[in-house]
């Protein structure tokens, strides 16, 4: 029982939360899959274009499949491996909704090259007729955790407006530096994006079952929301009972990086 107890002890040390109860806990309900407030209907994105990195699994994948059943017309996939059976599940996905087909832009990409990353911008520039309407900025690079020391560093240089992270930023984890680290810098960087481009909406995103956060990147896609601009959105969060904190949000600037005193 002694040694039991000490291992989960050991195990809470290595990941030391900070604030991360408080902000689970901000609005009444949480969710840990999809519900009707933001479940697509097949209109949300219509005429919309949009470009998704790390397109082929996981997450950005299913968002792909979700943008596209809700009607966006334009969808741009970018990934290091094959794309073509996230190609197939879209075109698959809107005949079966009854949905127009989107024009689809598959390319690979390695967003760890700055050639790579010019090159895509271009081609989705170029078939896109120079408008981009969203940027999901899914990919990253993910390495065994170790010590910062011993992690070989990587560069992107992308533009972003939902940057999907994960509330391991809020956390201090043994040997997660370089993940937990890289995904901090998003929340920190996406500030910067805003200033520069204040008629940008910046978001993030946790991980749960597939649909819970596909379908809160639609619901941040669908319209503008300015007073999100910039902040980080819990996905579990009850995005209805969100909306009714607004006031609050924004007259405390809630969900930004700061220190105070």
């Amino acid at each position: 029982m002694t040694t039991k107890i000490t291992e989960i002890v050991d195990v809470e040390d290595l990941s030391r939360p900070t604030n991360s109860n408080e902000m689970t806990n901000f609005v009444p309900s949480l969710h840990h899959d999809t519900y009707p407030f933001i479940t697509p209907t097949g209109s949300e994105l219509v005429t919309k274009s949009i470009f998704i990195t790390g397109a082929s699994r996981g997450l950005g994948r299913a968002t792909a499949i979700r943008c596209a059943k809700a009607g966006c017309a334009k969808i741009a996939l970018a990934a290091r491996g094959s794309l073509a059976g996230v190609v197939q599940e879209i075109e698959e996905t809107v005949r079966e909704a009854g949905i127009p087909p989107p024009q689809i832009l598959p390319l690979q990409v390695d967003v760890t090259s700055d050639k790579s990353v010019r090159a895509a911008a271009k081609a989705v520039y170029e078939a896109f007729g120079g408008k981009l309407d969203i940027l999901v900025n899914n990919a990253g690079h993910f390495t065994k955790f170790k010590p910062i020391h011993e992690v070989d560093p990587r560069n992107a240089d992308t533009k972003i407006v939902i940057n999907l992270s994960s509330m391991a930023t809020n956390c201090l984890t043994y040997g997660a530096s370089a993940y937990q680290v890289s995904r901090f810098s998003n929340c920190w960087f996406s500030e910067f994006v805003a200033r520069d481009y204040e008629r940008q909406s910046v978001s993030l995103c946790t991980l749960d079952k597939a649909n819970l956060p596909e379908d809160t990147v639609v619901w941040l896609c669908s319209q503008r929301r300015e007073w999100l601009n910039a902040r980080f959105v819990i996905g579990n969060w009850d995005m209805e009972e969100l909306e009714k904190k607004k006031s609050e949000i924004v007259e405390k600037d809630l969900f930004k990086y700061r220190i105070t005193t």
